[in-house]
């Protein structure tokens, strides 16, 4: 199969489908604690970016102050979405031993490719690879975790560059016996 003029790896049936579903299911899960978290902090506030952008647009874009206005106020908000994704992520994975909300409901588990690495190593790793796929969509616009996720198309084992930085694997979660 060929995507983008990638020649696509063989990958288990449903495996691609499944983490973006997972994707899917993780974003919704976020933002609807990001609208918790402003209904009782007041933050992030992208009403207030609408605002600034709605104002600098009446100006015809000319005014560097709200422009400057702008950019202040969607930083902060998109800073603190991103940290309550990290945060989100980190808090999760290390409660369900690898797994998001999304992963969960699609039957999905980080897992190390060295299965000899001790739990301590294993939920450091777990943390530097939330914090490498944040940090790639805060510092980098998103391009590198777009990226990052193209690669699950080239490799059989449906791998992402954040899975290959930290050495570990998404799969069907193991059923408790």
């Amino acid at each position: 199969m060929s995507f983008l003029g990638i020649e696509a790896a063989k990958a288990p049936a449903g495996m691609r489908s499944r983490r973006f579903i997972a994707f899917l299911i993780d974003a919704c899960v976020i933002i609807a604690i990001s609208f918790l978290f402003y209904k009782f902090t007041g933050q992030p506030d992208f009403f207030a970016v609408q605002d600034a952008m709605n104002a600098m647009d009446a100006a015809g874009g000319q005014d560097a102050a709200l422009t400057a206005e702008f950019v202040s106020a969607f930083n902060r908000a998109y800073g603190l979405m991103v940290l309550i994704a990290l945060c989100y992520e980190i808090i999760l994975q290390l409660i369900t031993n690898g797994s998001t909300v999304g992963k969960l409901v699609m039957g999905l588990q980080i897992v190390p490719i060295n299965s000899s690495r001790g739990r301590p190593l294993q939920y450091v790793l777990l943390c530097v690879r939330s914090i490498v796929k944040i940090a790639s969509l805060y510092l980098f616009q998103g391009i590198p975790f777009i990226i990052c996720c193209l690669t699950i198309f080239t490799n059989s084992e449906c791998k992402t560059g954040f899975d290959m930085a930290v050495k570990c694997l998404t799969v069907p979660r193991a059923k408790k016996q």
